[in-house]
């Protein structure tokens, strides 16, 4: 019974990466069809020297920075009194 699960689960493997090659080829192929048209985009530096990406990621790192608040958790004086009372018991 065992050699027939894994002779099952060999076969289904291989099925599923059978599956998956033939998918990434015809995706690489349609790729190269339709993706040859893309045309050189030129990046405009400012005149700090930093392109418009760059200055867009670092507004966005420091909008998000802004905007995480951590809130202050108290826990009890003897937190190690406390922590050990569920293991011995």
């Amino acid at each position: 019974m065992i050699e027939v699960g894994l002779m099952l689960m060999g076969s289904g493997m291989v099925g599923v990466f059978v599956v998956l090659s033939l998918l990434a080829f015809v995706m690489w192929i349609m790729g190269k069809i339709f993706g040859g048209r893309n045309e050189a985009k030129t990046e405009v530096k400012t005149e700090s020297g930093l392109s418009e990406k760059e200055l867009l990621a670092i507004a966005a790192a420091i909008f998000q920075h802004e905007g995480v608040h951590v809130p202050e958790i108290r826990g009890p004086e003897n937190w190690k009194k406390f922590a050990r009372a569920g293991w011995y018991e």
